[in-house]
C-alpha cells in the first residue's frame, strides 16, 4: 500500500477519491496519511482487520496492519477514515478475528435458524501469522446441535484467548408464540353478542323516550 503524509483537508481529500487515515506503531509518531481510495479497499478486502501487509511511506516499506475503520454511518459501504499500526518481526499481534459461517443455506432451507453468537475471537499470533476468518462449517449439524471455541481448527501460530467452553454457533428451532395462533372460544363468542344486545337495547330505549318526547 502507496502511503502519502495528508497534508489537504478531508473534505478535498474525499473529493480526488482518497481516504484519509494515520499510521503509528514503534519508533513511529503518529502521522496524518492519504490513501487512494480503491487501493485501501482492496488491501482491507484482502487482509481485514488482522493480517499484515507492507505499506510504503516516504520511500521507507514499513509491516503494518489495519486497526481501526470508520465507516458512514449513512452508508456502510463508504470508509471515512482508518489506523494503521505498524509492527516489527518479533512484535505479537492482537486481534478479533471473525467467524464466518458456511453452508448455513443448507439448514435454513430446512426451517432451522442458525444463530452466530460470537461474532469474532480474540487471537494472539506473530507478525505474518495471522488469517482473514475462522471459516466454520454447519452443514453436518442439526437442531440442537453447537459449535464451541474449542471446535475452531486453528492454524500453526495462533494462540486463541477466549474459553475453549465458549458457544460460537448454535442450531434451534424456530420459537413460535402460541398466543398468535390462538382462536376465539366460544365464551368470547358469546361476549361479543351480549354487547350487540345490550347496544340493541340502549338504542330501544332511546327511541322509546323520544317518542315519549
Amino acid at each position: 500500500m502507496k502511503l502519502v503524509k495528508r497534508t489537504e483537508k478531508l473534505k478535498n481529500i474525499r473529493a480526488n477519491n482518497l481516504v484519509a487515515g494515520v499510521i503509528y506503531g514503534k519508533k513511529l509518531a503518529s502521522t496524518p496519511i492519504q490513501v487512494d481510495y480503491k487501493d485501501f479497499k482492496q488491501h482491507y478486502n484482502q487482509y481485514g482487520k488482522s493480517m499484515t501487509f507492507k505499506a510504503k511511506l516516504d520511500g521507507k516499506t514499513h509491516q503494518a496492519y489495519i486497526k481501526e475503520v470508520q465507516l458512514d454511518p449513512l452508508n456502510h459501504q463508504n470508509i471515512l477514515h482508518f489506523d494503521l499500526i505498524k509492527v516489527s518481526a518479533t512484535d505479537t499481534i492482537t486481534a478479533e478475528i471473525p467467524v464466518y459461517v458456511t453452508d448455513k443455506e443448507r439448514l435454513e432451507e430446512k426451517g432451522v435458524i442458525v444463530q452466530l453468537i460470537v461474532p469474532r475471537i480474540l487471537t494472539e499470533y506473530g507478525v505474518g501469522k495471522g488469517i482473514s476468518n475462522f471459516e466454520v462449517s454447519v452443514a453436518d449439524l442439526d437442531v440442537g446441535d453447537a459449535i464451541y471455541v474449542k471446535d475452531l481448527t486453528v492454524a500453526e501460530g495462533l494462540k486463541i484467548l477466549e474459553d475453549p467452553e465458549r458457544m460460537i454457533i448454535n442450531i434451534t428451532e424456530p420459537y413460535y408464540d402460541e398466543s398468535d395462533f390462538e382462536t376465539p372460544t366460544a365464551d368470547d363468542d358469546d361476549m361479543d353478542v351480549e354487547v350487540i344486545k345490550q347496544d340493541a337495547e340502549d338504542t330501544e330505549e332511546t327511541d322509546e323516550e323520544d317518542d315519549k318526547e
